[in-house]
């Protein structure tokens, strides 16, 4: 017997980073613009697999501590991980939605699954501790226009 699922939607967050890449802000994984982003061997279990929240609130609920966004701050700008000088460029997060296919696993608060792609970019969070949320702006169109998405008040409506 076979049948077909569609695409689950999860909630999440990247660091955005040197020439407007989106990166796991834990993994390190570079998300390509032009590709799906694969979560690996899922048969082999651990923690394989493209992650996301259930909701958005999730998400914001993690980034609303200002010590949880710190410690990325500092991470990810800390010697180890600058590249050379000619390719820094601004260091921020960014929210949004991934579509999620494939084997999916349902855990508590979000999904694993073994393919995902950016769906949608809504924010952006600057500054020197990721404090300042943007809606909009000529580096968060940049962005979006790199991975080929929008915000989710454009695709919802």
């Amino acid at each position: 017997m076979s049948f077909a699922v569609g695409e689950i939607v999860g909630h999440r967050y990247w660091v955005v980073s040197w020439g407007g890449n989106l990166f796991g802000p834990h993994s390190w994984r570079h998300w390509h613009p032009e590709e799906p982003m694969s979560g690996g061997n899922l048969s082999r279990g651990g923690h394989a697999g493209v992650f996301a929240l259930k909701t958005k609130d999730l998400v914001n609920s993690f980034l609303a501590s200002a010590s949880a966004r710190r410690e990325l701050a500092r991470m990810w700008r800390s010697p180890p991980l600058l590249p050379s000088a000619d390719q820094r460029s601004a260091v921020a997060l960014a929210i949004g939605t991934i579509s999620m296919w494939g084997t999916i696993w349902e855990h508590e608060s979000g999904f694993r699954a073994q393919f995902g792609r950016v769906r949608t970019i809504d924010e952006w969070l600057a500054g020197d501790e990721f404090e300042q949320r943007q809606t909009e702006g000529v580096l968060l169109q940049r962005l979006r226009e790199t991975y080929g998405c929008a915000s989710s008040q454009v695709v919802n409506s």
